[in-house]
């Protein structure tokens, strides 16, 4: 303001100020105070005017020091921060200004000039932010997860303790001011991507990439550890992050899924059908045995009910009878039916259904088949050869019978017992002379003996080429038998070749009348009979 400009303009200033102004002289009374200084003070001007500032307004502290600063260097001096005002109504203002000496042209300090402006509530107000923001700090610091600020330029703003030790690889670069490209590339620098098999150039582009995408949430693996991060933009264009270390969920959740996969691997390998079902029918697990039989995959199979899949109406009716079954009664059904495959080709199974029920009450229905087509076939081909084999085996008792009945007639015709005199029977022997039949033999002669009274029973071997020591033995025997009856037997037929081998048997013939030929016997037998008579 101009020096010559008029003086009321001054005192306008003064007077129409909205901070609080006070002139004092240079002992610090008070010459003067606007309106806003009386209102501050609560006191009326003319009782102001003439005490002293430090007693009027009661000032902590006092301002006498300063006064004198500002005096002595003709420069204006700023309130102490904790500049203090304790006013007569018992008000405690804090309030910020200065003094400011008015230097007249002269040279000479005409006043010096206090200006106060009441900060009290702004004080509060900047006390209570700093004690928000020391709260917000502490509660951030007691997060179990990584939070962190990054402004509109992705330059680090805040971050508490746990993020940056989620990021050992990247301590180094996580200090405020820094990029978060900056902070990707320090962990690159430490191999924090290397498990990836990208490059840096690569993981540092994907990485920028989640960044740049908040409203998202990425599992991402970090060496050995895997992380959640959320981001949200906020108004300003910063970013608020979050960072979980989810490690451990992690391997559960991978050992869960390796356990699903062996489940799946057992499920797709053993040679069963296995299907489990929820009430309304609806598939909730199948084997790919089952998907397959239906040319569906196993993805295709779950969600569906049986209706949805291609089969025949009594194929559908059993299957919700044995369902029904199931859920009505909890308890174990089975059943033989055949299936249809969509290509027309029939498959039997043999099912078995079973109510499953889980810990909190919900009930599935589990069905395990297997496909007994094979032994079905086999079966009915078995029940075939049976019939067959039955149909032969009576076709050859049949054959056997006409064959025994041959035998008989053969062996009786090899066999004849002839009666060429009475009191005198004659049986011609041909061939060999086994067991069999040497006790047929026996048998019947020993009959016709009987039944005729013979005296005589002629055995002729003329038929007989060669005699073994069995042969002889039963000759022996033959004659033995007869002569138990009372009547002689007579041996005829006997040549060189057959009386050589009796010799070489050192067969005992005592007692066994012998002739060369059926002739001589008969002849022998007949001239015996009258004498014997």
């Amino acid at each position: 303001m101009p020096s010559d400009a008029p003086v009321d303009l001054y005192s306008l200033a003064f007077t129409c100020s909205v901070d609080p102004l006070l002139l004092l002289d240079a002992s610090g009374r008070i010459l003067a105070l606007n309106p806003a200084a009386e209102r501050l003070s609560s006191t009326p001007g003319a009782t102001a005017r003439g005490a002293p500032v430090d007693e009027a307004l009661r000032c902590d502290p006092p301002l006498g020091a300063l006064l004198e600063q500002a005096l002595r260097d003709r420069a204006p001096r700023g309130l102490p921060s904790d500049f203090t005002l304790r006013l007569a109504d018992e008000r405690v203002v804090l309030a910020e200004g200065s003094l400011s000496p008015l230097v007249d042209p002269s040279g000479a300090c005409a006043a010096v000039l206090l200006a106060v402006r009441d900060v009290t509530e702004q004080r509060r107000a900047e006390q209570a932010a700093r004690e928000q923001g020391a709260r917000l700090h502490a509660a951030a610091e007691a997060l179990d997860v990584g939070f962190v600020i990054y402004d509109a330029d992705e330059r680090l703003c805040f971050f508490n303790t746990a993020y940056k030790a989620l990021y050992p690889e990247c301590a180094a670069a996580i200090e405020i001011g820094n990029t978060f490209e900056d902070v990707v590339r320090e962990g690159c620098r430490r191999g924090i991507h290397l498990h990836s098999g990208l490059s840096e150039d690569e993981w540092v582009a994907a990485r920028l990439a989640d960044h740049r995408r908040p409203g998202e949430v990425y599992v991402r693996r970090f060496g050995d550890r895997w992380l959640t991060l959320k981001s949200t933009r906020l108004a300003d264009g910063s970013f608020v992050g979050l960072r979980m270390d989810t490690t451990d969920l992690k391997g559960a959740e991978l050992a869960l899924e390796r356990e699903r996969q062996f489940i799946r691997l057992v499920l797709d390998t053993i040679p069963i059908i296995v299907t489990v079902k929820d009430r309304e029918g609806k598939m909730k697990l199948v084997s790919k045995g089952y998907a397959e039989m239906y040319d569906l995959t196993v993805d295709g199979a779950v969600g569906k009910t049986v209706a949805d899949l291609p089969s025949s109406r009594p194929e559908l009716t059993t299957i919700h009878e044995m369902d029904r079954e199931v859920l009505a009664g909890m308890k174990r059904v089975s059943r033989v039916q055949p299936v249809t495959r969509p290509n027309g080709e029939v498959r039997w199974m043999s099912i078995i259904k079973v109510p499953l029920v889980e810990q909190d009450g919900t009930t599935h229905i589990l069905a395990i088949g297997t496909d007994i087509t094979a032994q079905r076939e086999h079966e009915a081909h078995m029940a075939a050869t049976i019939t067959e084999l039955e149909r032969q085996r009576q076709a050859i008792a049949d054959q056997l019978a006409v064959i025994q009945s041959q035998q008989a007639l053969i062996r009786a015709l090899s066999t004849p017992i002839l009666q060429v005199a009475e009191g005198v029977l004659a049986v011609p022997l041909i061939g060999a002379l086994d067991d069999a039949r040497a006790g047929d033999v026996t048998g019947k002669l020993l009959d016709e003996v009987v039944r005729t009274g013979a005296r005589f029973a002629i055995i002729d071997v003329t038929g007989i080429d060669s005699v073994d020591a069995a042969t002889a033995d039963h000759l022996v025997r033959i004659v033995r038998a007869i002569r138990l009856l009372g009547a002689s037997g007579v041996l005829t037929g006997i040549g060189p070749a057959v009386a050589q081998s009796l010799c070489g048997l050192e067969v005992d013939l005592s007692g066994v009348t012998t002739h060369g030929n059926l002739r001589a016997g008969i002849e022998v037998c007949l001239r015996a009979l009258p004498a014997r008579r």
